[in-house]
């Protein structure tokens, strides 16, 4: 039988990430578990369940994270909204840190940008653990990093397509490995491979995007808003063809809408969250 205490810090998680956006007037949104089709993404494989009535069958995916739903509510009107939703990935790669069925927290700010949300995400963690996320956290460009560990100018390189096939492995067993402990935050993340990102201006080639980490785990994943619903449909289009999965209209259409303003926002995973605080090593220690 399982220790109890990760579940009740994972309660305790979860009570304060409700104090916290509602004392902000945050919406809360509750997510569709069962979707005709999901935002296509790259490097994401949903599961899929089958509804069986007397006139036929029809087939439906679990979410793969709340995002779905909340820009659907984000294209209503809602405002600035969180989602605490179970997510599910097949094809999950094995590990410590991973699992098929997870909790995500998630959440948006409309009339923001990538940056707001890194500041958000300090106010979080200090709200959540004020005695140990006090001082100011540590930004970390992946540009520099690539020259640093391995002598790579990361946007010439990112370019080759060939390349940019290698980058994961790198990223994980060059870059990810030798960051600190302290809370910090990644960014200049290549565009191409970060397609619902919006591209920075300055530099289009990467994307305005961050990934938090503390004690050199990933805890998050945020960016603003790409709404260029033409250039997202191409890459639906990609996934469609590989995956044999159906195109999200409705998310596409919810984008389009989104475009009349600029909305930002970062997902969290729970269960990282709760293995951190809690100082375990695997995240099956705390599910």
């Amino acid at each position: 039988m399982k220790n109890i205490q990760p579940y009740l810090i994972k309660e305790e998680i979860i009570k304060a990430i409700r104090s916290f956006f509602y004392e902000q007037d945050f919406h809360e949104v509750i997510p569709d578990m069962l979707n005709e089709a999901l935002p296509l993404e790259p490097n994401l494989s949903p599961f899929s369940t089958t509804w069986k009535t007397s006139t036929g069958e029809k087939t439906f995916y679990l979410p793969m994270s709340p995002e779905r739903g909340i820009k659907k509510m984000l294209a209503q009107g809602i405002g600035n909204c969180f989602s605490i939703s179970k997510s599910f990935r097949n094809l999950e790669r094995l590990g410590s840190l991973h699992n098929p069925e997870f909790l995500m927290l998630e959440w948006y700010r409309e009339d923001a940008v990538y940056t707001d949300i890194m500041a958000d995400v300090e106010k979080f963690f200090a709200y959540l653990k004020p005695n140990v996320f006090n001082k100011k956290w540590s930004v970390f460009s992946l540009k520099e990093l690539f020259k640093k560990y391995l002598n790579i100018n990361l946007e010439k390189a990112i370019s080759d397509p060939t390349w940019a096939q290698n980058y994961d492995q790198l990223f994980v067993n060059e870059i990810e490995s030798k960051l600190p402990e302290e809370p910090l935050f990644l960014i200049d993340f290549p565009a191409r491979l970060s397609p619902l990102c919006k591209p920075q201006k300055n530099n289009p080639i990467f994307a305005e995007r961050f990934e938090c980490y503390i004690k050199g785990i990933e805890i998050g994943n945020g960016n603003t808003e790409n709404t260029d619903v033409k250039s997202l449909r191409k890459v639906f289009e990609n996934q469609q063809a590989l995956k044999k999965l159906p195109i999200d209209e409705e998310f596409l259409t919810s984008l389009k809408i989104m475009g009349k303003k600029s909305y930002a926002g970062v997902g969290i995973g729970i269960d990282r969250l709760a293995m951190v605080f809690n100082n375990e090593t695997s995240i099956d220690a705390v599910v």
